[in-house]
């Protein structure tokens, strides 16, 4: 759609006024390379305060600068769980030394391998054991691995002043440390269950009279950590048990493939209340789903992962895509009060991983204003009522680490503007004289005397990486853990995956690429897109701006004809039926059958080559879709239970549906086109018909329709190519659609006109009828409003390229069909509809419309070739074999084939 440059202004409240430099409104590499310093001395401000005046404690107190101990109360397990006597936070930071501060790195290494003992008399959580300790052990001892064997070779590496140092003797004290840790954490894992307790005493064991409670993320976030170590050290039973643990908790899913929050480690019932999400207690277990399908060549993970993750996008997520809420996990009912945490900021990372990058952006979108406006990512907030649940802000590094994992994929800076936002309130609101404390009150700024390890180890990690202008790695199995630990294995420790050979990226997927939208030839940013002012308003409420630096004018808003948001359904069970079934038939229920295998053996087959599934019988076949991360359409995930790979087709070849296949072709061996109602497109331009000269407004495409009349011919009416204005009204009934009995206008409406309608309640063909019968030269159509878009990039793509359909009509009546033939229907977007219809409803606008062929240097030759891939009038008639495609809705299933004859 081309816009005249003085008609800006009709796009709001909807679209945000775009100027060229805020687009592309950077960050140059000399500015990235002055805040990762500034990351650099923050971190040493940090790790030095520590050490100076805590370690070997396990925790700095920063507000006092002296020693953090494990508490007398041993019921204070926020402190206690992760006090073992072991130094943490410098166990915890140990392998980030050498990115952010290397010439540390020597004297803390050697403190570690010298001064650190697990023989300690002291209860511990195993989750954080793992993942701050036997994963920083587990990390430093893979990059001693990849240091080269010269001493002064190490010292260039490490860009120490000395000559030479050699820090790869401490090597296998290293790895030494880890199994003795690992060994200390192996009885919790000892119950009926194989669900391991939460605690362990570390010399003792698991104590008497233990608590069975333990979260899922507990349980299940412990396979890369304990995959990692049975892999370098060859002993089995460290994985053996991560991974029975893992699986323990995912047979006790509800059959939406939803868990709970809290488990019994000895009887495995859940626990009250039963909340299910991706809150805390659940957070890493998808997380290490995914991570350990990438890291450890496992596809068992990346199956549950894709189970779980169509769970978490069709039942915890909500109708707009933007906030994951806490729901009972068998029930589905929403929790209440219904909360976004900080934890939950990970999520969008883990989506970035998956190739759902819109999914990402948009959960992404609700962390960033919940930061910005309080300079923090508060633990818990009630979405709902727009306040906070739970004050406090430890120092959390989630909200950057999807932040890092955002701008990675997408390149876009303003993720590196967030970035320096969270930088510079860490700055103003917790640093002190001596390391950097917790936010006890995000609105106050109130703070408590603690400085967690993970703000070292992750927080600044993140952030370091974030504007490190170094080009990234190539894809290797190479990930970071829970903890920001790096984590990786070379391909012969790695096992085969279903493709037969070792994994170095995530088994059977490739991630899309992101490609930026445009508007009129300009890049759009993040900061552009329309669901950036909704989430706004999701955290602020209508009309409420951000900082008062940021203040201006608000571009989204319910009472304009901006739409809320709506994600398609990622997940959705189907049983095929046959074209002449009733509507009743169309979605049966899935069958009832004991044996799906054996109900499926005489029906369904697979290609040895190709994998493809070969169906001859679709009767009572259960089928599962899921939506594609490049939001298209769907895909068939599962037939019955066999799982459908990436790249793997589903093809049927049952003759009952044959109504879905196109008609066949008795002149098969010729090829031809054949242009049935021309032309398929046309440009229309919209003009004032009041005052003295006309003045055109706006230029936008628009699709014919299969009957009616053919513009391309000369007509006997004005309505025609080249024709001139005819003038635009909307129907003078109640109506918008045009699917009653339409009315004649005012008599002081001069003819010809043609009516504006709305799709949607009748055939496009009902429509022509009836707007016929009142008087109307032509119809024409706006679409729908674009709730099915929300997986686009924007949704108002339609600014960029002609996404239309033709419309066609069925059977209808010959007298009817002969009556209409000198009506035209034109099909165009909801957003040229809604603009029309503002000034003529609203600004009380005389306006008209002419029709123009489609003008490759007008338009420009996006636009053109859209109209050929979508909009094209020539049908090509068939060779060889028929082939149907079959769709929810609007949106088609890509790899189901309809065929007339097996391949």
């Amino acid at each position: 759609m081309r816009i005249a440059s003085s008609s800006w202004w009709l796009l709001l409240p909807c679209l945000v006024q775009l100027l060229s430099s805020d687009l592309v409104r950077g960050m140059t590499i000399n500015r990235r390379i002055e805040l990762r310093e500034e990351v650099r001395e923050m971190f040493k401000h940090g790790f030095e305060g520590y050490m100076t005046h805590a370690y070997p404690a396990d925790e700095l107190k920063p507000l006092s600068c002296i020693p953090s101990y494990r508490d007398p109360d041993v019921g204070n397990f926020g402190i206690n769980d992760i006090h073992a006597n072991a130094s943490m936070t410098l166990l915890d930071t140990l392998s980030t030394l050498p990115d952010i501060l290397p010439q540390e790195f020597p004297g803390a290494l050697e403190k570690v391998a010298k001064g650190i003992s697990f023989n300690q008399d002291v209860k511990v959580q195993v989750f954080e054991m793992t993942i701050r300790a036997l994963g920083g052990l587990l990390s430093t001892y893979q990059y001693l691995e990849s240091l080269p064997v010269a001493p002064q070779d190490q010292a260039k590496t490490l860009g120490l002043k000395q000559r030479e140092v050699d820090v790869k003797v401490f090597q296998p004290r290293i790895l030494e440390l880890a199994l003795d840790l690992g060994e200390r954490l192996l009885p919790a894992f000892r119950t009926s269950t194989g669900i391991p307790f939460a605690r362990v005493n570390l010399r003792y064991g698991v104590e008497a009279g233990e608590s069975e409670e333990t979260c899922t993320a507990g349980a299940g976030s412990l396979i890369l950590e304990f995959g990692v170590l049975s892999r370098l050290t060859g002993d089995r039973r460290f994985e053996d048990v991560a991974r029975k643990a893992y699986q323990a908790v995912w047979d006790r899913r509800s059959p939406h493939n939803l868990l709970g929050n809290t488990i019994g480690a000895e009887h495995g019932q859940w626990l009250a209340p039963g909340m299910s999400g991706i809150q805390a207690g659940m957070d890493s277990y998808f997380e290490y789903a995914i991570k350990g399908a990438i890291l450890l060549g496992d596809d068992t993970y990346l199956d549950i992962f894709d189970d779980a993750y169509a769970a978490i996008q069709t039942f915890v997520r909500t109708n707009d895509g933007f906030i994951y809420r806490p729901v009972q996990f068998r029930t589905l009912q929403i929790a209440a009060p219904s909360t976004v945490d900080s934890l939950s900021a990970f999520f969008a990372g883990v989506q970035v991983l998956n190739g759902d990058l819109e999914s990402a952006i948009r959960n992404h979108l609700v962390h960033w204003n919940l930061w910005r406006r309080y300079s923090g990512s508060p633990e818990s907030w009630t979405w709902s009522n727009r306040d906070l649940h739970w004050t406090g802000w430890p120092g959390r590094p989630e909200f950057v680490e999807s932040t890092y994992y955002l701008y990675q994929a997408t390149r876009d800076p303003f993720y590196l503007r967030v970035g320096e936002r969270v930088l510079e309130d860490i700055q103003e609101r917790v640093r002190t004289k001596c390391g950097f404390a917790t936010m006890k009150d995000v609105e106050t700024g109130e703070l408590d005397d603690r400085m967690e390890s993970f703000v070292l180890s992750e927080l600044f990690k993140y952030l370091y990486l974030l504007f490190d202008p170094s080009e990234a790695e190539s894809p290797t199995n190479r990930v970071f853990s829970t903890e920001g630990q790096t984590l990786s294995l070379p391909p012969s420790l790695c096992r085969p995956t279903r493709h037969g050979s070792p994994s170095v990226k995530t088994p059977g997927r490739t991630c899309p690429a992101y490609v930026p939208p445009t508007l009129n030839g300009l890049t759009v940013g993040i900061e552009q897109r329309l669901d950036y002012e909704y989430a706004r308003t999701i955290v602020y409420g209508p009309g409420v701006n951000g900082r008062a630096e940021e203040t201006g004018n608000v571009h989204w808003s319910e009472s304009g004809f901006c739409v809320v948001p709506s994600a398609p359904r990622y997940s959705v069970d189907i049983v095929l039926a046959p074209m002449n079934a009733s509507s009743s038939e169309q979605q049966p229920a899935p069958p009832q059958i004991d044996d799906m295998n054996a109900f499926l053996s005489t029906r369904l087959t697979q290609h040895p080559t190709s994998g493809d599934f070969l169906l001859s019988d679709v009767s009572g076949v259960h089928m599962t879709v899921r939506w594609r991360h490049d939001n298209t359409g769907y895909d068939i995930a599962t037939i019955g239970p066999h799982r459908v790979l990436p790249g793997q087709s589903v093809i049927v070849s049952d003759p009952l549906m044959e109504g879905f296949l196109p008609m066949p072709d008795p002149a098969a061996n010729e090829v031809e086109f054949v242009d049935t109602h021309p032309p398929a497109e046309v440009i229309m331009r919209f003009s004032l018909l009041s005052g003295k000269e006309k003045q055109v407004i706006l230029h936008a495409a628009g699709s014919t329709a299969t009957f009616g009349r053919k513009f391309a011919e000369s007509g006997s009416n004005n309505w025609g190519l080249g024709g001139g204005p005819v003038r635009l009204i909307l129907p003078p009934n109640t109506d918008p659609s045009g699917c009653q009995r339409l009315g004649r206008p005012h008599k002081s409406v001069p003819e010809p006109y043609v009516f504006l309608l709305q799709r949607g309640d009748c055939t496009f063909f009902d429509k022509l009828v009836h707007a016929q019968k009142a008087g109307a030269v032509g119809v024409l159509v706006y679409d729908e409003p674009p709730s099915g878009m929300a997986g686009k990039t924007l949704p108002l793509l339609a600014m960029d390229e002609a996404i239309l359909i033709r419309p066609s009509s069925g059977e209808e009546p010959a007298d009817l069909v002969k009556a209409t033939e000198n009506t035209g229907m034109v099909f165009t977007t909801f957003i040229v509809g809604e603009l029309i219809k503002r000034m003529i409803q609203v600004e009380s606008k005389v306006l008209g419309v002419e029709l123009m062929p489609v003008d490759e240097d007008m338009l420009g030759s996006s636009l053109s070739t859209a109209g050929q891939t979508v909009l094209g009038s020539k049908v090509k008639k068939e060779v060889g074999p028929r082939e149907g495609k079959l769709a929810l809705g609007e949106w088609v299933i890509w790899n189901l084939k309809i065929v007339d004859r097996p391949p």
